[in-house]
């Protein structure tokens, strides 16, 4: 479980709950350093012990860390880092329902159609979820254009749900989230968007989190 998370243009840095942890992560730079607790990991060719691998062709590290719990990954990387809105800060109580502007400044939620969740299944802090759990759409905007990269979504249910995202500025993208997956959906608009819009099938079990964007 990750307790906490930042991103950054070439690095990752977190916690998770446990001192002792084996973690996958799927980057897009090649890491420099990887480092548990303060100190230097060596690269392995496997990890029977603290240690970290990694696959030049795939760009997944798998770390092991049995002394710390604090991660910190870094790298050379151009492409320009997200930001996020984690729905934990600012922090609003589980089951606020989401009207206007949160963050400020940031994303409009509309007249309260999305709630603020509890951590949940494979998600370990707060997460988005929709006041009525069998609504088909939703939507958000932006409080200035912005480019929409996408959301962590885990579905909870039996059966497939399916995703479809758009907005008046870009084509729309069909996702499927299996039952009891986490998957981190990605856009790849480059385009800015003033609003974008959900389209949902069996999302009676999803939840939300970690939303990406970056400026235009």
């Amino acid at each position: 479980m990750i307790t906490k998370i930042a991103y950054g243009a070439g690095s990752v840095t977190y916690s998770t709950f446990d001192a002792e942890s084996t973690d996958v992560l799927r980057l897009n730079f090649v890491p420099l350093s990887v480092s548990v607790g303060g100190k230097p990991m060596p690269r392995s060719k496997d990890l029977a012990q603290q240690g970290y691998t990694f696959d030049d062709s795939t760009h997944v590290l798998s770390i092991r860390h049995t002394t710390s719990r604090d991660v910190d990954i870094q790298g050379n990387s151009d492409q320009v880092s997200p930001s996020y809105i984690t729905f934990d800060d600012p922090h609003l109580p589980a089951g606020t329902p989401l009207i206007g502007q949160y963050p400020s400044g940031v994303a409009d939620w509309g007249d309260g159609e999305w709630q603020i969740g509890t951590p949940y299944g494979k998600f370990g802090t707060f997460t988005l979820v929709l006041v009525d759990p069998k609504a088909r759409h939703a939507e958000f905007q932006f409080f200035a254009p912005r480019v929409f990269i996408g959301v962590d979504v885990y579905n909870d249910g039996n059966s497939d749900a399916t995703l479809i995202m758009r907005s008046p500025e870009t084509p729309e993208v069909s996702f499927t989230v299996k039952p009891k997956e986490i998957r981190r959906l990605r856009t790849h608009w480059r385009e800015a968007s003033s609003e974008v819009i959900f389209g949902i099938t069996n999302g009676e079990d999803l939840r939300f989190d970690n939303l990406a964007y970056a400026h235009p």
